[in-house]
């Protein structure tokens, strides 16, 4: 499948520290084994090796400062866990490697990711509660840039095995049945490239230059450099072997094919601009973006912001395009400043691969230009894709950022689906394209009976969990009523819709929504529909937050979004997710109308033997039902005496 449409919350794996190289000098290897030992999750740079939880083996001896040359594993037999509770499976992916070294600072030193042996096996157990067996028997190898990690002042090297997704239930992830871990120690680093202060991209007549990495390896004849930088003086062969050995990004574009092929001869764009573009011929001038599988050929536009304030940015070829495109936009400085190109790297402020509704993955980019500055806009593809196309850009004043509510004065009733004490968890699901989420809705339906079957709710606020690892986003939630118990767009009414502000958060928050005044909701049809909409994010993954399905106690979680192509509202379990997300109502239970009567459970506007018959037949457990009067999960003989109580016609 060429893009992924569903993302798991935090289950990235951290890419190993790698690069290709040889060492001059006598290379040692040091083996680690495993066997039998559990694995659980960790943050990589928080290890705590006094934890009960932790499975390190330390070698030790080792002479301080000596550099890594590599690492790898092999004979790798494991199981990995889907733990009872936990909202997602662990994925094999989600294995780490991670080792102790420094960086040759002083605050360097730590455990760093090397290996994830089962990495792109983005799967785990299908059932909760099981584990599945995982074997990766041939050896993986990573090679570190020469010189780049060191034995630290400890004179140790520790191995530990964690998973770098937490499923927030605090059991383990796995285990590892058998697993052989190795790293490899070479010579210290040409001392001349210790304390050498020139610049490795420049002439300069005192041998060596300030990156240690990049000097040993210019240095190094083995690896196709020349001793004579570290002996003679750094001159412009040294530049060269820089540039080619060290990975260097140095800006080239040759022979342009178009006027506009090359980022130094952007073509200009007024607001509201569409122009055709070509990159059939062209080159690929700029760094690897940051979508799109790295990118392709490419030509260029600039946008200049000199209205005076912030602008929001829509750039486009939306259905405007015949191949895959992919949009990069780079802050190029001050308006009217002239741009260096060698500065591109670094320079991507905003990216979009497949904009949200786009036919043929064409493209929609967001951003929010600064008042003052230039902008350039590169147009390329995926995979090296290249073709014809329009582009459209224009720009207006944002709306002003919809403030937070706070409900400050819930009702004195409240309608939750959620077990108490459940732990919110930062464990959404969500429609995303390049790991930005584009246009999502979410819903919770309640019926009648959870309000007491009474004809009317006056609803002040809204409380639900939600996470947001980008920057504000706007949406808004709104309140339906349906006569069916599934949610579809072609039977829901709406009763009203508050906007909402989708500000960036720390991991899973509450947020309300609130309707002030209260907001009087019909109960006749049967059920009400709570909806959160959100809309494109701009660089980030906004969802909602919650549980598992262990943790409400009715209900289920539907999602929609046209970005995926889930016209309707559909539950999260058929799309393959155990996700339920956390919301309450509160404001004040009942309305002008029969069934608003404490005690008439039937709505005839009369409290009598009816009722009690009713009540008679509903004895037990009851959680949610019109006759538990006292709404303590269950029928008994309290609920006996409040009906005896209201006997008679309603007022």
């Amino acid at each position: 499948m060429k893009k992924c449409c569903y993302i798991k919350a935090g289950a990235a794996v951290g890419a190993a520290v790698v690069a290709s190289t040889a060492f001059a000098g006598d290379v040692d290897r040091y083996d680690v084994s495993f066997a039998n030992v559990d694995y659980w999750s960790f943050d990589q740079g928080s290890i705590d090796p006094k934890s009960p939880n932790y499975n390190g083996q330390t070698v030790t001896g080792l002479e301080v400062g000596r550099a890594f040359t590599s690492a790898g594993c092999s004979n790798m037999d494991t199981t990995v866990c889907w733990n009872t509770g936990a909202g997602f499976e662990n994925w094999a992916s989600e294995m780490q490697f991670a080792m102790t070294a420094t960086d040759g600072t002083p605050e360097g030193a730590g455990f760093y990711g090397v290996i994830a042996p089962y990495a792109g096996d983005d799967t785990g157990p299908a059932t909760e509660g099981t584990c599945d067996p995982r074997t990766a028997p041939d050896e993986q190898i990573v090679n570190f840039t020469p010189f780049s990690f060191f034995v630290d002042d400890t004179g140790e090297v520790s191995v530990a095995i964690g998973s770098t997704y937490n499923d927030g239930v605090a059991q383990r992830a796995g285990t590892v049945n058998t697993a052989d871990f190795f790293f490899e120690l070479g010579g210290a680093p040409n001392t001349s490239c210790i304390g050498a202060t020139g610049d490795c991209l420049e002439e300069h007549p005192e041998p060596g230059c300030n990156d240690e990495s990049c000097c040993a390896l210019v240095c190094d004849s083995s690896v196709g450099g020349d001793e004579f930088c570290c002996s003679s003086s750094w001159d412009s062969s040294c530049v060269a072997y820089a540039v080619a050995l060290c990975d260097i990004y140095v800006y080239e574009c040759d022979a342009p094919a178009y006027a506009n092929d090359c980022a130094t001869f952007a073509e200009e764009l007024g607001n509201g601009d569409t122009i055709s573009f070509d990159t059939t011929l062209a080159n690929y001038d700029g760094p690897t973006i940051s979508c799109a599988a790295d990118g392709a050929p490419n030509v260029w536009f600039k946008v200049s912001n000199t209205t005076g304030s912030t602008q929001a940015l829509t750039a486009t070829t939306c259905d405007q395009a015949a191949y895959d495109t992919a949009l990069t936009l780079w802050d190029a400085g001050e308006v009217g400043t002239v741009f260096d190109p060698t500065t591109l790297e670094g320079a991507e402020v905003a990216c979009n691969d497949d904009g949200a509704g786009c036919t043929g993955y064409t493209s929609t980019l967001f951003y929010e230009m600064e008042d003052g500055r230039q902008y350039l806009l590169s147009v390329s593809g995926y995979q090296g894709g290249v073709g014809t196309g329009d582009l459209t850009v224009s720009w207006e004043t944002p709306a002003p950022q919809i403030p937070e509510m706070i409900c400050d004065n819930p009702g004195p009733d409240s309608v939750s689906q959620t077990v108490t004490d459940a732990v919110l968890q930062d464990n959404g699901v969500a429609c995303a394209a390049g790991g930005i989420t584009v246009d999502n809705s979410w819903a919770r339906i309640y019926s009648a009976a959870e309000f007491g079957s009474a004809d009317a709710f006056t609803l002040d606020c809204v409380n639900f969990g939600v996470a947001n690892s980008g920057s504000y986003t706007s949406g808004s939630v709104q309140i339906m009523t349906t006569a069916n118990s599934v949610p579809s767009l072609a039977d829901m009414t709406e009763v009203a819709s508050v906007p909402f502000g989708f500000y960036g958060t720390d991991g899973a928050v509450f947020n309300s929504a609130v309707f002030d005044g209260g907001l009087e909701v019909d109960l006749t049809d049967g059920y009400v529909v709570v909806i959160l909409n959100v809309d494109p994010s701009a660089d980030g993954f906004a969802a909602i937050a919650g549980g598992t399905s262990a943790d409400v106690t009715s209900g289920i979680t539907y999602l929609r979004s046209d970005g995926c192509g889930i016209t309707d509202f559909t539950p999260y379990a058929d799309i393959g997710f155990d996700v339920e997300w956390f919301v309450d109502v509160t404001g004040t239970i009942g309305g002008g109308g029969p069934g608003d009567c404490f005690g008439d459970v039937n709505g005839d506007g009369i409290v009598d033997g009816a009722d009690f018959g009713l009540l008679l037949s509903a004895w037990g457990v009851c959680s949610g039902c019109a006759e538990d009067l006292d709404g303590n999960g269950s029928v008994d003989g309290a609920d006996v005496g409040l009906l005896l109580s209201a006997w008679g016609e309603c007022p």
